[in-house]
């Protein structure tokens, strides 16, 4: 009874799970030539990074939506019989945000298959939802201080302040305004009400907890939904790396150190410089365990700081 009560509770979490979009998603519309519906069209969406693949049917309306996806380039697959079939590569899916693919389907004379680029894929417009996402790369070549995620907040229309001392703002709203999330979890600070990992710190140098190896996108919501909630100044969402079938990896160290910095301008002229002294080192490592079927990805990081008070004569 016990097994059961706990395959249970593990079924309803992961139903509930199942709502929330915190990644990214497809959605579409398949047509014939005239512009009339194909309803009961099948499509399909591959990961072209893990070899993933997720089926669906278009619906009466001849609408399509994969909801929910893991973050990557997609390559769309739609076809009917009696109609050519229609191959859409290159289809990005970005934390937060739903793209809308508008599929043609011409009635077949002949076996055919019609490659088509993304580049005309549209970002969803019925939505009022503000989405701005970091990708991979930004996230890794920005320069920021004590490597911390959340000065990411900057790059975001709307936003003042510096997050790195807790005192930003977005949209006009409080500070303790944001709700940070880590995959959609809560990654909430219940006393402060201020992100919980990568809190406090000393000379604007955070206790950092998260590497930034490990994170695949930065995605921050502005006049969300009420799914997202919470709190009015907007949700920050991390979105962490997977393993794909190329293995991939990083080694890193980064130093600041006071003798690339300049004299305190309140101490004297002739007095040594405060010591200010921080390390980051450490690596990510992700692959295939089994192609198109199962990864890993793992990271570590260390962090040693030495802070010195600047003495006064």
């Amino acid at each position: 009874m016990r097994a059961l009560t706990g395959l249970l509770v593990f079924l309803t979490i992961a139903s509930a799970a199942g709502a929330q979009t915190f990644r990214g998603g497809i959605n579409g519309i398949v047509t014939d030539q005239t512009g009339a519906i194909l309803p009961g069209a099948d499509v399909k969406a591959t990961n072209d990074a893990t070899g993933l693949s997720y089926s669906t049917t278009s619906s009466t309306a001849g609408a399509f939506t994969f909801a929910d996806l893991p973050l990557g380039d997609y390559t769309i697959v739609v076809s009917e019989s009696g109609f050519e079939t229609i191959t859409i590569r290159g289809v990005r899916v970005s934390a937060g945000a739903i793209y809308t693919v508008s599929v043609r389907l011409n009635v077949a004379q002949i076996e055919a298959n019609v490659q088509v680029s993304a580049a005309a894929v549209a970002v969803e417009t019925t939505s009022t939802t503000l989405t701005n996402v970091l990708s991979t790369r930004t996230v890794q070549d920005l320069p920021l201080n004590g490597r911390d995620f959340s000065q990411m907040l900057a790059l975001t229309p709307g936003f003042s302040g510096y997050e790195g001392g807790g005192a930003a703002s977005m949209n006009g709203s409080r500070s303790n305004q944001f709700n940070w999330q880590i995959e959609g979890t809560d990654n909430n600070d219940q006393w402060f009400n201020i992100k919980a990992v990568n809190q406090g710190g000393i000379n604007s140098i955070p206790g950092v907890l998260l590497p930034l190896d490990s994170v695949e996108e930065y995605s921050v919501q502005t006049q969300a939904s009420a799914e997202t909630g919470r709190n009015p100044g907007g949700a920050v969402n991390l979105i962490i790396k997977s393993g794909t079938n190329q293995p991939r990896g990083s080694a890193y160290y980064y130093n600041r150190n006071e003798a690339l910095a300049a004299l305190s301008p309140f101490a004297p002229t002739d007095s040594p410089k405060n010591k200010l002294r921080n390390e980051h080192y450490g690596f990510s490592l992700g692959g295939p365990i089994e192609r198109d079927k199962t990864f890993f990805f793992t990271t570590y990081e260390h962090q040693n700081f030495v802070i010195g008070n600047q003495a006064l004569r």
